[in-house]
């Protein structure tokens, strides 16, 4: 699912919102139309994601059954062990999972991104060159990245012309 949400996001074209089969052959190489299996095999991607899940599940959910075991024994939402230890360590883990988590999402998109070709003479990151997307719209052909103009006066945007 991340796949598509990644690629829609960093498609120059746009996607039609009714016709989903259209979009994904935009998307998708045909490959990965043919084999959607491979779009996990990616070299790198499952492992990053494997990661991401086995820290956010079983390591800081351990940590939080270590920190605040009144919270895993009961349904009441009120901590009654809560320390100014407890808040230090967790301050900590917040940092450390920040500095572990954040590469691995980067790491995440980047390869989500990435295309997959069945032949070798396909540059993996460059759009297909014949495809599906030659009929729709680009956002913006003359410029590469679309960002937000700080120049752009705003009272203008408002203004009744």
């Amino acid at each position: 699912m991340t796949f598509y949400q990644f690629r829609s996001i960093t498609t120059p074209y746009r996607l039609p919102h009714f016709n989903l089969f259209h979009s994904l052959r935009v998307l998708l190489t045909p490959t990965e139309l043919r084999k959607p299996w491979i779009l996990y095999l990616t070299p790198g991607l499952l492992a990053a994601e494997l990661l991401h899940i086995c820290y956010v599940v079983i390591a800081l959910r351990a940590l939080r059954h270590l920190l605040l075991p009144s919270l895993s024994q009961r349904d009441d939402s009120q901590p009654l062990d809560f320390s100014p230890r407890s808040l230090i360590v967790y301050i900590a883990t917040s940092l450390f999972s920040t500095a572990i988590l954040c590469p691995l999402e980067v790491i995440s998109t980047r390869l989500a991104v990435q295309r997959n070709h069945e032949s070798a003479e396909f540059n993996s990151v460059a759009q297909e060159e014949v495809g599906d997307a030659e009929d729709l719209p680009e956002y913006s052909p003359a410029e590469d990245v679309i960002g937000y103009d700080f120049l752009f006066d705003l009272s203008s945007a408002f203004s009744n012309r």
